[in-house]
């Protein structure tokens, strides 16, 4: 049955982006608006191209408001791998199965690495079945994807061009359904042909296309890429011979001439297509083409085809089942229609009347579909649950008299238990209290050999005739992860200040509500030029297990001052240092207990 509902089509081809809006309309669709962008790459930027292609959609999506839609994406043909099997006679229901072995034998990518769909085209000699195999790498499916649901839109469906246009085509032309019909779509990178005869279907793609007959051009003018294209836009033609350049300026008629070489390549595929046709699927010499695709619109297209073909040649119309919504410009729409069928071809398998029904369907909208699937069961089991619950609910009502009985006895019982319980929990806080007495005790006697083990390593590398220590002294100092940025509105900077002025004692002092120790300070003189073996042994002296290595800024525990002193006073070889090593390890000052009965 057909569902003629509000549908957004979007194709990305190889060198453009094209998207359509289709509204229900009668029993039939209406195409309410559309809008193409060019994705006009050279070949050596082709890895840019998703980001043109992302920039081309977001446009779309602006110009035609479809903000927040769901879409139903076509890829071009030259993105899938499309074979033809036959499969032996076998009941409906064991031919997906079978059409999985064969993707395997038949695409040449891990079958984990690709998506694909088919399509039963019916049964052919000896009661074989014959299937249209669409697949494509999975990465490429998804990359696309992303694209497009990154541009605020949601992926319904995903088509391939060539299916597509067939649908569109199939509905369009309904007095065609038993002819022999050819039909070429000319696109950037591929011309793909398809056949339709009757209940038939067969297809080939080529690479006589645009790009091709603009990389003639580019070659025969030496030009780039892009501005062969330009020119072929701008004033291509082909010839027909004949003397048909006669009349023309040299340039037009050595472009009309460079073009008609390159069509000339297309024709000679497309003959050799009807040819192996007619002797490998048994089928009939076409009747009529049809063409369609941006290099259909190049004049005389039509023309040198009918004559090189010697059959009847039109432009194909995708859009002759539908009507066409007052905001569309018909007149633009007249040579526009050539490249709207596959997004034609979309709106018609929305509504479930396509002759096809492809569906490849990329990695998140899976799982997006599989929780859709499980959610009838997951609200059935939701409804298990509550009619559980309900009888759970009445056979527990029948049991509330034994229950209220039960309930007084617990409480006779709980009140006992309590008394018990209060007693425990005494128990317990005067062992919590002991044990956290021992933890203490336990603490420092382990600490016990600390500092003569940090002097140790002390003396071990900071011994040398460039500087000597005069005060080594255990201090609460700050946090010594900090980062300080500004030494002289710092703790540190501060300390410095202090010890230079007052002797470590102005420092040193604990303060009594303080338990820990964090730092080492260190005062003494270096030579004057020694300041940065003083460093060096500082950096040294840090790595020793007791500090903390991973202290932000080393540097800034070190402060060199000059000493003018009556202690040195008048030795310029000499500086002051002072210098913090933060422990790696905070340690007790002495039990708590007892350092208060000191004080």
């Amino acid at each position: 049955m057909a569902e003629y509902k509000t549908t957004v089509a979007l194709e990305i081809g190889a060198q453009s982006v094209t998207m359509g809006v289709f509204t229900p309309a009668g029993k039939g669709y209406a195409l309410s608006r559309y809008a193409r962008k060019d994705v006009l790459l050279d070949p050596v930027e082709e890895g840019m191209r998703m980001d043109y292609v992302s920039n081309a959609i977001s446009e779309l999506v602006t110009e035609l408001k479809v903000k927040g839609s769901d879409v139903r994406n076509v890829v071009s043909g030259q993105q899938v791998f499309m074979r033809f099997i036959k499969l032996p006679a076998l009941d409906m229901d064991d031919i997906s199965e079978q059409v999985g072995y064969e993707a395997q034998q038949h695409i040449p990518f891990p079958i984990e690495d690709i998506v694909y769909s088919y399509q039963v085209l019916g049964e052919r000699e000896e009661g074989e079945q014959e299937v249209l195999l669409v697949a494509i790498k999975k990465d490429v499916l998804d990359n696309l994807n992303e694209q497009v649901e990154g541009n605020s839109l949601r992926t319904r469906s995903v088509d391939c061009s060539i299916t597509s246009l067939y649908n569109a085509y199939r509905i369009s032309y309904p007095d065609d359904a038993e002819d022999s019909v050819i039909i070429l779509d000319i696109g950037a990178k591929t011309t793909d042909i398809l056949f339709a005869e009757g209940e038939r279907f067969f297809t080939r793609s080529v690479t006589a296309a645009g790009s091709f007959i603009t990389n003639s051009i580019a070659r025969e003018f030496n030009m780039s890429f892009c501005d062969a294209e330009r020119l072929k836009l701008e004033s291509g033609m082909v010839s027909l011979g004949n003397g048909f350049t006669d009349n023309l300026p040299e340039q037009d008629a050595a472009l009309a001439t460079t073009i008609r070489n390159a069509m000339g390549r297309l024709s000679s595929e497309v003959q050799r297509t009807i040819n192996h046709y007619r002797a490998q699927y048994k089928g009939t010499a076409p009747t009529k083409a049809y063409i369609c695709g941006g290099g259909a619109r190049l004049p005389y297209a039509v023309e040198f085809l009918q004559s090189a073909l010697n059959i009847p040649v039109e432009y194909l119309n995708p859009l002759n089942a539908f009507s066409i919504g007052a905001k569309v410009d018909e007149e633009a729409l007249g040579m526009d229609a050539l490249c709207l069928g596959p997004v034609a071809g979309a709106a018609v398998t929305g509504a479930k009347v396509g002759a096809f029904s492809i569906d490849l369907v990329p990695t998140s909208v899976g799982k997006d579909r599989a929780e859709l699937q499980m959610l009838p069961k997951i609200i059935a089991g939701g409804l298990i649950a509550l009619a559980g619950a309900a009888g759970f609910v009445f056979m527990t009502n029948s049991k509330l008299a034994d229950a209220e009985k039960a309930l007084a006895d617990a409480n006779r019982d709980l009140k006992a238990l309590t008394t018990q319980a209060d007693a425990v929990s005494k128990a317990e806080a005067a062992y919590t209290e002991s044990l956290s007495r021992f933890e203490t005790v336990a603490a420092l006697y382990n600490q016990r050999t600390a500092y003569t083990d940090i002097i140790r390593g002390l003396a071990a590398t900071g011994t040398s005739y460039k500087f000597w220590f005069t005060q080594i002294e255990p201090i609460y100092a700050e946090d010594p992860t900090i980062d300080q940025k500004n030494e002289s509105g710092t703790k540190h900077g501060r300390l410095f200040a202090q010890a230079a002025a007052n002797g470590v004692s102005a420092i040193g002092a604990l303060n009594p509500e303080v338990a820990t120790i964090n730092a080492i300070y260190i005062k003494g003189y270096c030579l004057a030029s020694e300041e940065v073996a003083l460093r060096n042994a500082y950096e040294k002296m840090a790595g020793l297990k007791f500090f903390n290595k991973d202290v932000a800024n080393k540097d800034k525990h070190v402060q060199i001052i000059n000493d003018d002193s009556s202690a040195n006073s008048g030795l310029d070889y000499l500086k002051t240092f002072h210098m913090i090593l933060p422990l790696s390890d905070e340690y007790q000052q002495g039990i708590p207990e007892l350092r208060k009965n000191e004080e």
